[in-house]
This record gives C-alpha cells, sequence and structure tokens, in this order.
C-alpha cells in the first residue's frame, strides 16, 4: 500500500516537475532575450546560458546565445551556438549570416564560404549573404570579385548601399585605383555624412590622403661607411712555398647611391624600377679597388594567392678604375602565400658573365652562362617590420674555361628582428658547396670547394632618414687545392641617408 501511494505521488509530481522547469527555461530565455534588445550583453550571457542548459534542444536559446557571444567578441563561443541554432528544430534561418560573420572574423573563411553557399540555396537574405560574400572575398585578396559581389548585394538590397559602397571603397584602394576609391568614398559620405558609416568613410578619407602624400613613387640613398678587412688579397689559409703574400691587412672606404622608382599602377600590376652604384676604395691595396653598378627593372603581377615577377639586371664592374665585368640577368619568381605571413619561393635564372679583361689562358676563362634554380620559404612577423628566410640555390656555371666549369649547392638564411621602434638586429649566413667538373690543368685534380659565410648587423636610424649601420661578417673558404683556402673577417661602420 505504501508503495503505491509513493508511485501515485511520484507520477503526479513529474509533470508538475518538468511543467516547473519548463517555465524556468523560458523564463530564462524571456529575460535573456529583454537584456540582448536592451544591449545588456554580459547579463544577457547569465540568462541564455541557463537557457540552453534547461533547452539544449532549443534553437532560439542557441541562436540568441551565439548572437550574444558574436557581440561580446567571443567567435569561438558564437559559432558554436550559431550551428546549433541552424541544425536544431525548427532551424533559425536568421542564424546563417550571423555565423558567417563569426567565421569571417577567426578567418576560418573556407567553413565561411561552406554556409554562404548552403544560405544561398535556401534564399537566405540574399542581399546580406551576398554582402558577406564580398567581404570574404576581399580576406582573399580577390578584390575584382569583391566588388561584383558588394554592386550586386546593393542591387538587392538598397539599405547595403552605403556599406557597399565602403567596401567597395577599400577593395578599390587594394588595386591602387586611388581615383575611383575617393569619388566612392565622398559617395558614401554624401549619403548621410553623421551616420556611423558616413563617419568612418569621412575619417578613411582623411587616412588615404594622407597616405597618398606619403607616398613616394622616387626613392633615393646615399650612404658612406668605412671597413676594416683582415684578407683583402685572400691569402690562403696555408703556406704556398716560394710564395709571400703581405698586407693583405687594409681599411677602405665605401660609398653608395642608390635610386628607386616604383609607380602607382592599378592592380594586378606593379613595378620596380632600381638603380645602384658600389664603389670601395682601399688605402694601400689599390689594385683592389672596386667601382660597381647595377640597373635592375621588375614587372609584376599579382594574384589572390601571390605574385609573379620577372627581375631584369644588368651590372658591370670596374677593378682598379679597368673594366672588369659585365653580367646581365633575368629570374623569373613565383611567390605563393601558403599560410598568412608565410610566403614560399620558386625562382629560375639565366645570368651571362663576361670577364672584361684577358684571362692568362683559355683555361682560365670565366666567361660562361650560369643556370640557377632556387625554391625558398619566407616568414614575415612583427606587423611585417621582422623577417624569416630560408633558401636554397642550386647552380650550374658553364665556363669557357674549363678549370672554373661547376656546379654548386648553396643555402642562404637571412633573420631580421626589430628591437625598437627605429632599432634592428640581422643575422646571416651562407653555405656554398662547389663541385669543378674538370681536373685543373696546373694542380691536376678536380677542385671542390666549400665556402661558409657569417654575418650580424645593427641598423638605427638615429636621425629621421639617417642610419647607422654596423656589422661584422666572417668568410672561411676550404678547399682541396689549397691555393683557393682563405679565412677573412670584415668589420663595416657606416651612415646612410634615405630621401
Amino acid at each position: 500500500m505504501r508503495k503505491a501511494i509513493i508511485f501515485l505521488l511520484f507520477m503526479v509530481l513529474i509533470p508538475f516537475w518538468f511543467t516547473e522547469n519548463l517555465k524556468a527555461a523560458e523564463n530564462f530565455l524571456d529575460k535573456g532575450i529583454g537584456e540582448f534588445k536592451a544591449e545588456n550583453y554580459e547579463e544577457a550571457l547569465q540568462f541564455l546560458t541557463k537557457a540552453r542548459e534547461q533547452q539544449p534542444e532549443s534553437s532560439m536559446a542557441a541562436y540568441y546565445l551565439g548572437m550574444t557571444y558574436n557581440q561580446v567578441g567571443d567567435y569561438r563561443q558564437a559559432s558554436k551556438h550559431l550551428r546549433d541554432a541552424i541544425r536544431l528544430t525548427p532551424s533559425v534561418k536568421e542564424a546563417y549570416p550571423e555565423l558567417i560573420q563569426a567565421l569571417s572574423n577567426l578567418n576560418e573563411l573556407k567553413e565561411a564560404k561552406d554556409w554562404i553557399a548552403q544560405a544561398e540555396q535556401k534564399d537566405v537574405k540574399p542581399g546580406q549573404i551576398t554582402y558577406l560574400k564580398g567581404l570574404i572575398l576581399l580576406k582573399e585578396g580577390k578584390n575584382s570579385e569583391a566588388i561584383d559581389a558588394f554592386k550586386k548585394a546593393k542591387r538587392m538590397d538598397s539599405s547595403l548601399n552605403q556599406a557597399s559602397d565602403m567596401q567597395i571603397a577599400v577593395a578599390l584602394t587594394k588595386q591602387r585605383r586611388f581615383a575611383e576609391a575617393k569619388e566612392t568614398l565622398r559617395a558614401v559620405i554624401s549619403v548621410d555624412p553623421l551616420s556611423e558609416i558616413g563617419t568612418y568613410a569621412r575619417e578613411y578619407e582623411i587616412a588615404f590622403d594622407q597616405g597618398l602624400k606619403k607616398y613616394k613613387s622616387w626613392w633615393a640613398s646615399a650612404g658612406i661607411a668605412y671597413q676594416y678587412d683582415d684578407n683583402v688579397l685572400l691569402k690562403p689559409s696555408r703556406s704556398i712555398p716560394d710564395v709571400l703574400i703581405t698586407g693583405q691587412r687594409d681599411s677602405s672606404v665605401i660609398t653608395t647611391l642608390g635610386f628607386r622608382y616604383n609607380p602607382r599602377l592599378s592592380e594586378p600590376w606593379f613595378f620596380n624600377a632600381q638603380y645602384n652604384f658600389y664603389a670601395n676604395s682601399h688605402f694601400d691595396q689599390h689594385q683592389v679597388n672596386l667601382l660597381y653598378q647595377t640597373v635592375s627593372l621588375t614587372p609584376g603581377y599579382q594574384f589572390p594567392k601571390g605574385a609573379l615577377t620577372l627581375p631584369l639586371a644588368y651590372s658591370h664592374a670596374w677593378l682598379n678604375g679597368h673594366q672588369y665585368m659585365a653580367v646581365p640577368l633575368v629570374k623569373p619568381t613565383l611567390s605563393l602565400i601558403l599560410l598568412p605571413n608565410h610566403i614560399g619561393q620558386f625562382s629560375m635564372g639565366y645570368m651571362r658573365r663576361e670577364m672584361l679583361k684577358d684571362p692568362p689562358d683559355r683555361y682560365e676563362n670565366r666567361d660562361g652562362n650560369i643556370l640557377t634554380v632556387s625554391p625558398g620559404y619566407i616568414y614575415y612577423f612583427k606587423n611585417g617590420k621582422g623577417l624569416f628566410m630560408l633558401q636554397y640555390e642550386f647552380s650550374s656555371d658553364n665556363t669557357e674555361g674549363k678549370n672554373w666549369e661547376n656546379t654548386g649547392n648553396q643555402i642562404i638564411l637571412n633573420f631580421l628582428m626589430p628591437v625598437m621602434d627605429k632599432l634592428s638586429f640581422t643575422i646571416s649566413g651562407e653555405m656554398f658547396l662547389q663541385d669543378y667538373q674538370h681536373t685543373h690543368t696546373f694542380f691536376g685534380m678536380k677542385r671542390s670547394d666549400r665556402t661558409y659565410y657569417g654575418a650580424a648587423g645593427m641598423r638605427w636610424e638615429i636621425l629621421n632618414g639617417l642610419n647607422l649601420n654596423l656589422q661584422y661578417s666572417h668568410t672561411h673558404a676550404d678547399s682541396n687545392i689549397s691555393v683557393y683556402e682563405y679565412k677573412r673577417n670584415i668589420y663595416t661602420v657606416g651612415f646612410e641617408y634615405i630621401f
């Protein structure tokens, strides 16, 4: 009898308990929605979290909790609940644009595009979805496609006109179509100068104008430095019988001059032209005085995930006032964005080396064709001010004199670390392994060289445009032919002015 009474009470209380909990959950949801609409997001989070705990299958609780997390900037949590809002029954279609926006903020663009495709199939808020599609394309660097999407969004929903025009201006700026961008910005401002977007557009226009004023198509630099070289004559590390080399330590003055031209071209094209002059005048060993001039032209084509460039260069060198060497070069280079700030590179190069002084005999003739293949990796950090670069290069040096024909394998490492706003340090290193193809006509063996180079430097902008440069470098060349072995230390201190 007692068990029967307990069972009856249990059956009566269960519906009551369930109803009360349901009312409590609905109460939490209603309060949460109210706080959300009142923009009290912290309070809304508390109520909506409780509503979700008590009603895990409520799509509305998931939707409002996801929107609240979006408002407070927790996009990871927002995306989690907004996915549930779409998955649960009844599905909340309004969650699509909120979810896409959250994923865009997380840079999870692939998933965002998947949800855009689903929303387009279900015809969910076509104008807003198309606008968000434009934002994703803009993030991917597909500026022309983004502009088309924003124009389409304007046709679908006139309420998006001002926001779409603002984004079109941003895309035009990225394409370096500055005149069109400025016209679009003025159109945005004219719609409603006092609106939030109008105010932002005005601020953007001011920054845009300042940026144009600061942008310089022409750059020039001039430098002077003192250099101490403890082996300017490349004296072999081991003594050579009956050969005495002295005076290998010397100081010199280095002067440099450079010009650079970067015109503003409309995307996707860009162009760079440079002229560089270098002169190294020694105090005692004038026979190694070097004067070097280089002219380079680099047209390029940019696409969403990288760029293709075609560097063309010509260098001419004089040694002790006499013509020494001429080198034309072409080096097509493909750069691909692997991940944000991570770039992969691949290049193939050809250069023709012409020695402008007659060799002692035909076997020592270094005139020849040099072919290179080079993959590389670049990583930018600290907002692009820091750089790590690793590069491998295979070279085939086909000289007319068989004593110099060789294949080479080179590994290059560069590291730039900004320490403060105007102070940075650099570390670089190279390892160059060369194997010569023929038995040397004088030494009677095939030559094999291993050259190791390391350098450390500091650059400090002591005044606006005026830089102090310090550098130390060490070279260690090993060879199975002792005359080509040497060690060298170079110390350099100088100033460079950029204007």
